[in-house]
């Protein structure tokens, strides 16, 4: 492999950057897996062919108890104490499979001492709940899967959700969407840590594809939610089919028997946003859905969502996703043709 021109920080006096994942009896093993081979040392004919001489990180799996067979029937065997944590350079925080299930005291302190004792923080896909609940994303910027952003921001309200993007650095804190952003995010730590042609490299053995930017939006469909079961579900059903009309807060208000202020304050507490930013942001929604499966013209499409000129198009898609309607309708498409084009596979150079 290349041979990297960065290093990891190191701290403690220790000779390799120590990375601490968390594990709990719920984690998605398959996230735990991306973090050993991304940080981990190559194994078998791997490190044989590419000369590896050993990765510059320590990866210690820890958990409340000492051992959990998870979900998927994977045995991680012996786990690290919970107090690892504390001495950590990094914690990942893997997905979960009950995101908004509560955690122990025991697992937040620990989360809540790494963070304060100045470990750089990382959670993928619902991991960001665990971090949320340690109030680690206070005040700061986060994503997560899309699929949970109305549920994430009712439980922290604190924290400024971004859930377009596929993964978001904050200072000292990293936060990926859902299971696939793992490696993107992974990877992008990588570079940061060793430079981008070591993470390239790594990719490479991997057959990961091509590094994919945070800022690039996930490609969201919130038809699929299913949000019967949630406070105000049957209303946020029925604005989803009705939201390309051209709602008021008095009408809105009168279709659920409800004063104008009831209305604004039982929302905010359903979904943690206001009535017109949740309207606006499944506009946007909506117009994504149109720009990856039609050719409608923009202006047609901010008509038929509900937003009437392609101006207020435009903004609220800059706001929400950060870039122009027409740019991501053209990298939706590279990406889509992508998925037909063969992995570069090339070997990589070794020194």
């Amino acid at each position: 492999m290349t041979r990297a021109v960065k290093a990891p920080p190191l701290s403690r006096g220790r000779h390799k950057h120590r990375v601490a994942v968390l594990v709990d009896p719920d984690t998605e093993g398959f996230e735990v897996g991306v973090i050993q081979q991304v940080f981990g040392r190559r194994t078998g004919t791997v490190q044989t062919v590419v000369r590896d001489i050993g990765s510059p990180y320590e990866v210690i799996l820890c958990g409340e108890s000492e051992r959990y067979i998870l979900p998927s029937g994977a045995d991680l065997g012996q786990l690290a104490p919970l107090h690892t944590l504390l001495t950590a350079d990094t914690v990942m925080v893997p997905g979960v499979q009950k995101p908004l299930a509560s955690r122990s005291s025991a697992i937040l302190g620990s989360v809540r001492g790494a963070y304060q004792n100045g470990a750089r923080m990382v959670s993928y896909c619902g991991g960001a709940f665990v971090l949320g609940r340690a109030g680690v994303l206070d005040g700061r910027q986060a994503t997560t899967h899309w699929l949970l952003a109305d549920e994430f921001r009712a439980v922290f309200p604190r924290v400024r959700l971004t859930p377009d993007k596929l993964f978001v650095d904050d200072g000292p804190v990293h936060t990926s969407g859902g299971v696939f952003a793992t490696m993107d995010l992974a990877l992008h730590l990588l570079a940061l840590d060793m430079g981008d042609a070591h993470a390239n490299d790594v990719g490479r053995l991997l057959v990961a594809g091509p590094r994919r930017p945070g800022a690039q939006a996930q490609y969201v469909k919130q038809s699929l939610r299913a949000d019967d079961d949630l406070p105000m579900g049957s209303f946020l059903h029925w604005l989803r089919e009705h939201v390309y009309e051209p709602l008021t807060l008095a009408g809105l208000a009168q279709q659920q028997h409800l004063s104008q202020r009831s209305l604004v304050r039982k929302f905010r507490q359903a979904t943690g946003m206001s009535v017109f930013d949740w309207i606006n942001q499944e506009r946007v929604s909506q117009a994504k859905a149109l720009l990856e499966t039609t050719d409608h013209p923009v202006g047609d499409i901010a008509v038929m969502v509900g937003f009437q000129t392609p101006e207020t198009l435009r903004r609220n898609f800059d706001r929400h996703v950060g870039t122009t309607a027409g740019a991501y309708r053209a990298e939706f498409r590279r990406q889509s043709h992508r998925t037909d084009e063969p992995v570069d596979t090339a070997p990589v150079a070794s020194n």
